[in-house]
């Protein structure tokens, strides 16, 4: 069922890329335009937050939606605080309150939920690995170069069997 499941989201998410027509100023088979989502990465988030939640095809169902919405409003954070980082925070932190009570609605249990946010953050840390094996620079929300060194710091706080303290 699982399996099911899995390549039931991945074959949607590329139909949906090869329905996807032209757009202005991107050539056919070109890479997209730097603010725009690669569909790839996104079907590969959906794929991997699926998995790692057991997601039976009725949740699925009802949590992307949710889960959709709730980035689209932090994205819109991020935006609209590109210069105040602790104003974004808030704001995020207040985004995440707002979500986590819908998402409770839909996965019943508290450690599932907060298993999402923990998923969203270990997701782009992975990609953020990958862009720097790969030698590419990613860069921060304010589009300056990142800092490896309090990444790396950041990302071996969310490990579970990290021994860093979480204060």
């Amino acid at each position: 069922m699982k399996r099911v499941l899995f390549i039931l989201l991945l074959s949607a998410a590329v139909s949906v890329q090869a329905q996807d027509g032209p757009r202005l100023g991107r050539q056919p088979g070109g890479p997209p335009p730097p603010n725009e989502p690669r569909p790839n990465i996104e079907a590969l988030k959906v794929a991997y937050i699926t998995k790692q939640l057991n997601l039976s095809a009725e949740e699925a169902q009802k949590f992307w939606p949710v889960h959709t919405a709730y980035m689209g409003e932090l994205k819109k954070a991020r935006a609209a605080n590109k210069d105040a980082e602790l104003a974004f925070e808030e704001q995020a932190l207040a985004i995440r309150k707002k979500y986590n009570t819908d998402f409770k609605k839909i996965l019943s249990g508290d450690d599932r939920v907060n298993k999402v946010f923990k998923l969203d953050r270990n997701f782009n840390d992975m990609m953020r690995e990958e862009m720097l094996r790969r030698g590419m620079k990613p860069k921060g929300p304010d589009g300056r170069p990142d800092r490896p060194e309090l990444r790396k710091r950041l990302m071996q706080r969310n490990r579970p069997d990290s021994t860093i303290n979480n204060d």
